[in-house]
């Protein structure tokens, strides 16, 4: 769940409870399916803006007699995180809960029905999670399409047909095995889409990089690793061709003492510089950043776990009546702080005190329990 915007018990038996992660570009509606089908507070962008910088996890809710959560995952073409901090966002987050026995029943790719072409942003992203899930696991893949509501059904239905049958767009995925449906924006439709998954969900779910970093792989000999850093690699000499173009342009104009139209140029041209230079940085630290990411949250849940067992220590100190009791004597009215609140208090600059404030308010149930409190979009920096 987002604890960001509700301080509420997380019912989550870990052994009951089914995880389906979403994911897919920036736009396509990720959050607000998941917030429609859970009830969820989680913060939803406007048009093309992203506002999931952080691998969310939804408000249980119940389908069927399924207690279902859902994950909120950053597209690549995120407004405020690199490809790379996403990538190892998502990755640390997938590694760490197979190392912990969970797995997913499902994944869900959102596609926008109004692009009428997958190109640039939007095959690069389903690249990525081509290589993230793998094509053995694509049976439990749904490529969900939003934004009906905003295109005449008979061009709707004709680009559906093409991202279904032409290999330029999802052909090639479902011929493997996964679904193309639609999302009405209804919580019927939602709701079908969920159920297609329960359907398929008879055997646990294990996504090709979970088993790469599994087997010991470093994040940049994954499937995934290796096709971003190709991607960033060839972003990098498109920059470098343009760079050489700009000098060659400021070199003339130089010549024919232009002055305002040479400023002009050596701004673009520094201006590709900061770009190429980013993109070096996010290229070299992708095996050092996916280790952050990984060890951020195994810090967090060890934070979340000491909360949890203070505050069970403190709730075995309280008497029917509310009190509070120390050494068998009853306290009325006696404001009991856990010890996690109180040896954050006096460090009140740092994210352990969110974490620790955020978990003595919140029970916490179960792994999934944990896992929502330390995955609070608030409390974590990424960047």
């Amino acid at each position: 769940m987002s604890v960001s915007s509700s301080l509420t018990t997380v019912y989550q038996d870990e052994a009951e409870v089914l995880s389906i992660a979403v994911m897919g570009p920036t736009g396509t509606g990720k959050t607000s399916f998941i917030n429609l089908l859970s009830g969820s507070s989680l913060r939803v962008g406007k048009d093309l803006e992203s506002c999931t910088s952080d691998v969310q996890i939804s408000e249980p809710f119940e389908l069927d007699g399924q207690m279902i959560n859902l994950i909120d995952t950053p597209g690549f073409d995120d407004t405020n995180l690199s490809d790379t901090n996403v990538l190892n966002m998502i990755a640390a987050y997938l590694s760490y809960t197979y190392t912990q026995g969970k797995h997913l029943a499902g994944v869900i790719y959102m596609h926008r029905i109004l692009d009428n072409r997958l190109g640039g942003i939007s095959a690069r992203n389903f690249r990525l999670f081509r290589s993230l899930c793998g094509d053995d696991t694509l049976r439990s893949v749904v490529i969900t399409t939003t934004m009906w509501d905003q295109i005449d059904e008979s061009i709707g239905q004709e680009r559906e047909n093409e991202l279904r049958t032409k290999d330029v767009f999802f052909k090639a995925a479902v011929d493997k095995g996964a679904r193309l449906m639609r999302h009405s924006n209804t919580l019927e439709s939602a709701q079908s889409i969920i159920r297609s998954i329960l359907r398929q969900s008879s055997q646990s779910l294990t996504l090709q990089i979970q088993e790469e970093l599994g087997s010991g792989l470093d994040i940049s000999e994954t499937h995934a690793g290796k096709e971003l850093s190709k991607e960033i690699f060839e972003q990098m000499e498109r920059h470098r061709e343009e760079i050489r173009g700009l000098v060659l342009e400021i070199q003339e104009v130089s010549r024919v003492r232009d002055e305002e139209s040479r400023r002009e140029l050596s701004e673009e041209r520094d201006k590709v510089e900061r770009v190429l230079a980013r993109l070096q940085l996010d290229s070299a630290n992708l095996a050092s950043g996916y280790k952050d990411a990984l060890f951020k949250i195994e810090e967090r849940l060890r934070i979340a776990e000491t909360s949890s067992s203070a505050i069970k220590q403190l709730e075995s100190l309280t008497t029917p009546d509310g009190s509070k009791t120390l050494g068998g004597v009853e306290t009325p009215g006696l404001q009991t702080h856990s010890p996690v609140v109180q040896a954050v208090a006096a460090t009140e600059n740092s994210n352990a005190v969110l974490e620790g404030k955020l978990a003595a308010a919140v029970p916490i149930v179960g792994f999934w329990g944990k896992l929502a409190v330390m995955l609070a979009p608030f409390s974590l920096t990424w960047r």
